[in-house]
């Protein structure tokens, strides 16, 4: 039984690492875009975002990185954390698209791929696996 769970550990490793990663990549992308946009901002530049939306980007991306972190740590606050922000995202993102799809015509853009990003990391989040590899800690 104990060969058994050593033979299947990697595998069911991969969903968690491959959530944690991509939400480290998001954390930090959030963070990145926070931080050139408040410089930007600094120097005088005229942007589209205000320091308003570079707080809301860079807190989203404190809590991404947050969660990711804690869930490559293998903490269970970790994997809820990541599953609470991917899934509000995803959930917010969804009605943007298909508000914008209804009334401006369906076309592919960045909110669809940012939807789908937050789906991925939700669904790798949730998938079965990934609880007993953050519970077997």
């Amino acid at each position: 039984m104990v060969e058994q769970q050593q033979a299947g550990r990697p595998r069911r490793a991969v969903t968690a690492l491959v959530a944690g990663w991509l939400g480290v990549l998001v954390g930090v992308a959030g963070l990145v875009v926070a931080v050139a946009t408040a410089v930007l901002l600094a120097v005088g530049r005229a942007i589209e975002l205000d320091y308003t939306a570079a707080g809301i980007v860079g807190g989203l991306g404190v809590v991404y990185l947050l969660g990711a972190v804690l869930l490559l740590r293998r903490r269970l606050i970790g994997r809820r954390i990541l599953l609470s922000v991917a899934g509000a995202m995803s959930a917010a993102t969804l009605l943007v698209v298909v508000l914008n799809g209804a009334g401006h015509g369906w076309r592919l853009g960045v909110l669809d791929w940012w939807l789908g990003l937050n789906v991925v990391i939700l669904v790798l989040s949730v998938i079965e696996p990934t609880r007993r590899w953050t519970i077997t800690r």
